[in-house]
């Protein structure tokens, strides 16, 4: 009789066990069970697209904010890949769980992934800031070997301490410090402040070879650009000769031969034919890639633009006048070792705003971190582009 009620006990006390947990794992505010379960939380949040169900992963982010310091970086790697939303749900939870765990957060694991160079940047550069929160020496010292990190973060970070170091150092170290920055710099603002330093002391870079830009194109006459319609397309969707047959040949012989003087190589067209409203204009350049491969052409302009590399349609934006700004529109292209062939399509519209008038584009050939990869001969450029 007592075994029989012994077995009756246990039965019900498994029941209940699997009852609690079947609850817990239902239960969309509960810490998650396990860390594969974490780790699928942290990925769903990572990919949400922002089509709705803003209050469901608000509810997940909440969930990973419970995950022990021992799950952390395991939940941290979907970040690699996240959509910008779901990057910013998936730290959201991050960051919490790190708050709420302290010490707990292991120093040495988070060092490991910083160590890393495989990780995704985003992960890296997210473990490089948890790191310093809880070991700021340990964490600068690491900077010191981070000029040429593939993460444009800790690069960034590691180059702002080299030039602090060369501020207290004599001349002649300064100065070598202040080469390594501008051979491992690749953001705008920190190439400008760099190029700055020399040209104060006599030695002037030029900062548009600097940062990459092409600087020397063929410009074309003006063609139409009024609005058209489906069975009349005009200017953006229009293809005009130098589109026509082969673009990465185009007959630019009586195109007017353009240099830009800019600092970060604008090609000013209202400079280059006249003002004018409701109109477009080609650009050819031709640019070397010694190494050939695929590489970033970067664009800005504040207006409509098309692109093509060596004939290829690469990429299309019928914006006008909503921002510019370097680095605006980016797209990858497969280059030629050698001589190549850049064509750009720039579109006014008919707005006569004073800050609609501006009709010009920047361009530059870089690797994903920025780094310049084409070039172009020196040769006699009679024409200024102010």
């Amino acid at each position: 009789m007592r075994s029989a009620l012994s077995f009756l006990i246990a039965i019900s006390m498994t029941l209940t066990a699997v009852g609690v947990r079947t609850m817990q794992a239902a239960d969309p505010t509960a810490a998650p069970h396990d860390i594969a379960e974490a780790r699928a939380v942290a990925s769903r949040l990572a990919h949400a697209t922002g089509a709705g169900g803003h209050a469901d992963l608000a509810l997940q982010a909440d969930r990973i904010a419970l995950i022990p310091a021992e799950w952390l970086v395991a939940c941290l790697q979907p970040l690699g890949d996240a959509t910008p939303g779901g990057a910013n749900w998936l730290r959201s939870g991050l960051e919490r769980a790190v708050d709420r765990l302290g010490d707990a957060v292991s120093s040495g694991e988070l060092a490991a992934v910083v160590t890393d160079v495989a990780q995704p940047p985003r992960v890296r550069s997210l473990a490089y800031l948890w790191l310093s929160d809880r070991d700021a020496p340990q964490a600068a010292a690491m900077l010191d070997t981070m000029l040429d990190d593939p993460a444009p973060e800790l690069r960034r970070q590691a180059i702002e301490k080299l030039l602090a170091a060369a501020e207290t150092a004599a001349d002649g170290p300064r100065k070598d410090s202040y080469r390594r920055a501008l051979s491992a710099a690749r953001d705008v603002d920190q190439v400008e402040q760099i190029v700055a330093w020399f040209t104060e002391r006599g030695e002037p870079i030029e900062l548009a070879d600097a940062l990459g830009f092409v600087r020397t194109w063929r410009i074309s006459e003006a063609f139409d650009n009024t609005r058209g319609d489906a069975d009349n397309p005009i200017g953006f969707a229009k293809a005009y000769p130098p589109e026509v047959g082969d673009p990465a040949l185009p007959d630019t012989s009586t195109w007017k031969l353009v240099t830009s003087t800019d600092n970060q190589g604008a090609i000013d067209l209202n400079a280059a034919i006249e003002t004018k409203k409701e109109v477009l204009a080609y650009a050819v350049a031709t640019v070397d890639v010694p190494d050939g491969g695929p590489a970033e052409v970067r664009i800005g302009s504040p207006c409509a633009i098309t692109v093509w590399v060596n004939g290829r349609p690469l990429m299309a934006h019928e914006i006008y006048h909503a921002s510019e700004a370097v680095d605006q529109y980016v797209a990858t292209a497969e280059f030629l070792a050698g001589s190549n062939t850049v064509m750009v399509k720039c579109c006014q519209n008919e707005q006569t705003e004073r800050w609609a008038v501006d009709w010009r584009f920047r361009l530059r050939i870089c690797d994903p971190l920025g780094k310049p990869l084409a070039t172009q001969a020196e040769s006699a450029r009679p024409t200024t582009n102010p």
